[in-house]
């Protein structure tokens, strides 16, 4: 019973207090993600942009957008020297990127222009976790830089514009996405040990000196 005692009141004196928030990875994935094109002939000319814009729920197990060319809206002006008709790419979005599969777009040429551009745009509160975009190693559209894909705001812009492609071309681009924190869980205190803890304490200290002192105590011989 002592020694219980004893071990009691030493593992309640040991408790450490915890607290700390734990990392969570942005993701994509449930949210919304809206597309549309833009074609300009000059900086000073007219902007013409598509009709729609498309949207989608960004998931795993789906291509967002499928067929880009069923998009096209043909009662919607393009500039000169640009082809009623979209490029027929399909574009796939997943936790932290964009892919632009080429595989039914045939042989051709993006129309040259100040903008041919494809934008993006992020719904919150996920716009506000993208810090930059990158154009991933995998990438084999030639002529695809740095500059030609920008993000601002909300909204992430690449333009195409006099870029050839082929079937085989593929394009991948990586979102820099912050990292969110968990809010902190209630932390575990360290209690104090209470009057009454240490009160039987002391009580049970006291009862063993007394049990050790009795046993020790010289007994009278009988005779």
């Amino acid at each position: 019973m002592t020694i219980r005692g004893v071990s009691l009141f030493v593992s309640a004196a040991s408790m450490i207090a915890f607290s700390g928030g734990s990392a969570l990875a942005v993701t994509l994935i449930g949210s919304t993600l809206s597309y549309r094109a833009e074609a300009q002939l000059s900086s000073t000319s007219q902007l013409f942009v598509s009709s729609f814009p498309a949207s989608a729920i960004v998931s795993e197990s789906t291509v967002e957008f499928p067929n880009v060319e069923s998009l096209f809206d043909p009662s919607v002006g393009v500039p000169p020297g640009f082809a009623k008709s979209f490029v027929n790419v399909s574009i796939d979005a997943g936790a932290d990127y964009l892919e632009f599969d080429y595989s039914n777009a045939g042989f051709g040429r993006f129309a040259s222009g100040f903008k041919n551009t494809d934008v993006f745009t992020f719904s919150a509160p996920i716009a506000l976790q993208i810090k930059g975009v990158s154009i991933n190693p995998q990438t084999t559209l030639v002529g695809l830089t740095p500059n030609r894909v920008t993000f601002d705001g909300s909204e992430l812009f690449v333009n195409g514009q006099g870029l050839f492609f082929n079937p085989s071309t593929f394009v991948r681009l990586d979102l820099d996405l912050d990292v969110a924190v968990a809010p902190e869980s209630n932390p575990v205190s360290v209690p104090e040990p209470s009057p009454v803890f240490s009160l039987v304490g002391a009580m049970l200290a006291g009862t063993i000196f007394k049990c050790y002192t009795y046993f020790r105590k010289p007994k009278p011989k009988v005779i």
